[in-house]
């Protein structure tokens, strides 16, 4: 695995799948189960080309990763919607719970705004479920015109309208 070859928002998204799942982790599942998911998918899509040069996505890099940082971009932004009324409660739970809530959170919208750039980065075209290299081109025809046919002659030109005898010979008629 060579991270010197990922682009900086494959790196970014690479950041926030760790820090979602290491945030589902730390808050015992509350709600992260989703972040590892996520965050799973991401890791694959960024180093599967790596790992496997053969392999193809189905589809281009940047459509597969807008898909899945919107979903975490989606589940993080109702995750933080859904920890509000918990701020009040923050003595009670305690400190892990809600650093691997908030960090899981985070993860979540890292991994969404990656995504996206790199989607930008790729042109904007969605590309799922095509071929991200076009198809080969068929090959060459072999096919060889046959030659033209030959020309016909040019036509014989009209026959000049001289007498049949010509001037000189009306002298060899002599009477004997």
């Amino acid at each position: 695995m060579d991270l010197s070859k990922l682009s900086s928002n494959d790196k970014m998204a690479a950041i926030g799948a760790v820090a979602a799942i290491l945030g589902a982790f730390l808050s015992f599942g509350g709600g992260g189960s989703f972040g590892i998911l996520t965050g799973i998918a991401m890791l694959l899509i960024i180093f599967l080309p790596q790992f496997s040069p053969t392999t193809k996505l189905p589809g281009s890099k940047g459509s597969l990763m807008l898909i899945i940082g919107g979903v975490a971009g989606v589940g993080a932004l109702l995750a933080l919607l859904a920890i509000l009324p918990v701020l009040g409660a923050f003595a009670f739970y305690g400190g892990t719970f809600f650093v691997g809530l908030l960090l899981g959170i985070v993860g979540g919208l890292l991994m969404g705004w990656a995504s996206w750039k790199e989607f930008q980065s790729e042109g904007g075209k969605f590309n799922v479920g095509m071929a991200t290299t076009p198809p080969p081109a068929p090959p060459a025809s072999t096919y060889v015109p046959p030659p033209p046919a030959p020309m016909a002659p040019p036509p014989m030109a009209p026959p000049t309208q001289e007498p049949m005898g010509g001037e000189g010979d009306r002298g060899d008629e002599t009477p004997r």
